[in-house]
């Protein structure tokens, strides 16, 4: 049985991309899924399903029930899934997000750059009413829209920040941002240590962002805190907002440290 509807798109290309598409359609079948249900899914033929599901077979990534002949996902993603456990950095965000969001009562967001792109990878709710919710998990947006997005791109050196213009120019302007307009947030990320978002992306909400770097240097992500203009003035920025997001960052920078050691002895 299928837990939910996967929308009839083009087939992608690609041997690498065709078996992401075979996995995503078992992975919306917990009972698993015969080959007649799996070519449906995927908009493969019946040839190409086949050869799929017997290279993903090789190499323990799916395995085929010899009873009921039925596909399920195999041990070896399992196995990958519980390596990337230990680094996903939503997890280890957790708790410092779930500080943040009861000191605050606003939303918190963790964002990581991919690419030229920042991917939002966890949310926490605070308890104020009036609720920012201008992210949600698996949103993606141009490096330099939004506070999390900003705070990572102001991180960047400067030839990645002008490649990153370069390639998201169409896709900034979708959301009305210049290079002006990412130059001005830059100065101000050098001069006061954040990034700061004010109703840039939706009118009346603002958030501000710091950057979360290792010890050796590496950009892992960005912590930022969104509410209503009202909720932003300057002084609860600068008393409360900014020294908390500050302190998780330290800590999240720390653990994520300390893993990379524990990876390299």
């Amino acid at each position: 049985m299928w837990e939910r509807g996967m929308a009839s798109i083009v087939a992608p290309k690609g041997s690498i991309a065709r078996a992401a598409r075979v996995l995503d359609v078992l992975s919306l079948a917990p009972d698993g899924a015969d080959l007649t249900e799996i070519v449906a899914r995927s908009n493969f033929t019946k040839t190409t399903t086949f050869r799929v599901l017997a290279s993903l077979r090789d190499v323990n990534y799916v395995y085929q029930d010899p009873a009921s002949r039925v596909y399920r996902l195999g041990s070896k993603l399992a196995e990958l899934a519980r390596n990337a456990e230990r680094i996903d950095v939503g997890a280890l965000a957790e708790r410092g997000m779930k500080r943040l969001a009861e000191m605050s009562e606003d939303t918190v967001f963790l964002s990581v750059p991919e690419g030229a792109s920042a991917i939002c990878v966890s949310r926490t709710v605070g308890a104020f009413p009036i609720r920012t919710l201008t992210l949600d998990k698996g949103d993606r947006r141009p490096l330099g829209v939004g506070a999390g997005s900003l705070a990572l791109f102001c991180s960047l050196p400067e030839e990645q920040r002008t490649a990153m213009c370069r390639v998201n120019q169409n896709w900034l302007a979708d959301y009305g941002v210049t290079e002006d307009d990412l130059a001005i947030a830059y100065n101000f990320f050098q001069s006061n240590g954040y990034a700061l978002n004010k109703g840039g992306v939706v009118s009346g909400m603002s958030a501000i962002a710091v950057p979360v770097v290792t010890a050796g240097g590496r950009l892992v992500a960005a912590l930022a805190i969104g509410a209503i203009n009202e909720r932003m003035e300057q002084a609860r920025i600068d008393d409360i907002l900014l020294p908390g997001l500050r302190r998780e960052a330290r800590r999240l920078a720390d653990r994520l440290t300390a893993f990379e050691k524990e990876q390299s002895s």
